[in-house]
């Protein structure tokens, strides 16, 4: 995992610095990892992305230690002297950059893999996990308090009323024959308070969900259990809540004794659902509202009139040409345009990924990509690039 020193340590890296920044799917479990299979794979890729061979080698030598712990994908960072790993719990597409540091690489990484929260509730128990990265680790887990023995079951159903003169109801005393049947009313009395317990522990959970989250940063949550709890938890959280509930499922055995990894495989899915959604949510809005064509994207951006950009996973495939003068900022997709407009100097020609952090500071810029088939749809249909106006 990349913990938040990390990801602030390598955004505050020096611009003039030189540097590997790498995501590798080194995962043992895939056929194409075995045996020479990765290091081949990923000696060719850096070659072609313009590692030199003392760099290459650190990142070669680091894929062929033996570990006894491993994530599915690695980000490498990587300078002449200094090797960093951070294992990813994720299946990552990969990619290479050598150069300047291409801090826009952290984004993408968790873009795709948002954190969420996620609770298993019963009537007995509230256990809180936070899927971070691929991880999903336990944060808090709390019972329910149950009655005490004062109120236990037996002492409740022992105090039902005896009808008098009924068959068993005791007549003038409780072992006199009667002529009637006894009253439920203990049962009732005992599934009551269970049933106000149940609903007065899913109440305080829920407040502290409401409390919690927002102190975690999260927006996002997935509830796990029995469609029944489930229905009467969600009764307790207030339409005002901070975060949105963006799947439910269920699992073996009581929310107490359930193993996360169970959880784990069972969530992913609703995450991965929940991606795509939003996603073809944005390609709709993109239809109805967005601006396209990469000059008047970048026209408009450059007038503060687009609020959020949308790409594809991989910005770098995309070029343009950046002033040289960082103080006069001019950004165009002109490969005619040698000088800048503003103050004549010279043009350079980056990436998209390269200007991604420049956009979002000037401009207040969000930035959206799109994956997989989204992806495909953005370059085929809207021509790879598109905003959205903020009016």
């Amino acid at each position: 995992m990349i913990s938040k020193t990390d990801l602030q340590r390598i955004q505050d890296l020096p611009e003039h610095a030189m540097v590997l920044m790498a995501v590798v799917n080194d995962n043992p479990d895939l056929p194409d990892n075995h045996g020479s299979g990765l290091q081949t794979r990923i000696k060719v890729k850096m070659e072609d992305a313009g590692v030199p061979p003392t760099v290459m080698n650190q990142v070669l030598e680091d894929l062929a230690q033996a570990r006894t712990h491993h994530g599915k994908s690695a980000l490498y960072v990587v300078s002449q002297d200094q090797l960093e790993r951070h294992d990813i719990q994720a299946d990552l597409p990969e990619r290479f950059h050598y150069g300047r540091p291409l801090k826009s690489m952290l984004d993408s990484i968790l873009e795709l893999l948002p954190t969420v929260a996620v609770l298993a509730i019963d009537h007995e128990w509230a256990r809180l996990f936070v899927l971070r990265q691929g991880e999903l680790i336990e944060a808090r887990s709390e019972e329910n308090v149950r009655l005490d023995d004062g109120d236990r079951w037996d002492t409740m159903v022992s105090g039902t009323r005896h009808v008098p003169g009924a068959p068993g109801s005791g007549g003038a005393g409780r072992n006199q024959p009667g002529s009637g049947p006894r009253s439920d009313s203990g049962t009732d009395l005992f599934q009551a308070r269970e049933d106000a317990m149940r609903q007065r522990f899913y109440n305080h959970m829920a407040a502290e969900l409401v409390r919690m989250l927002p102190v975690l940063e999260i927006e996002l949550l997935i509830l796990v259990g029995t469609v029944p709890r489930l229905a009467e938890f969600k009764t307790e959280i207030p339409s005002t809540a901070s975060f949105k509930i963006i799947g439910e499922t269920n699992v073996v055995g009581g929310t107490q004794s359930v193993n996360p990894a169970e959880i784990l495989s069972k969530i992913m899915p609703l995450v991965e659902a929940y991606r795509q959604e939003r996603e073809q949510q944005v390609l709709e809005q993109i239809q109805e509202h967005g601006v396209m064509e990469l000059e008047r994207v970048l026209d408009m951006v450059q007038q503060a009139r687009i609020y959020q950009l949308v790409i594809p996973e991989d910005g770098s495939q995309f070029h343009v040409y950046r002033s040289h003068n960082r103080e006069v900022p001019y950004f165009t997709g002109r490969k005619d345009l040698t000088e800048s407009p503003l103050d004549g100097s010279l043009m350079e020609r980056v990436t998209l990924e390269d200007i991604l952090p420049d956009l979002k500071d000037l401009y207040g810029l969000e930035v959206k990509r799109l994956h997989d088939g989204q992806a495909n749809r953005l370059v085929q249909e809207f021509g790879g690039l598109a905003g959205l106006p903020r009016y």
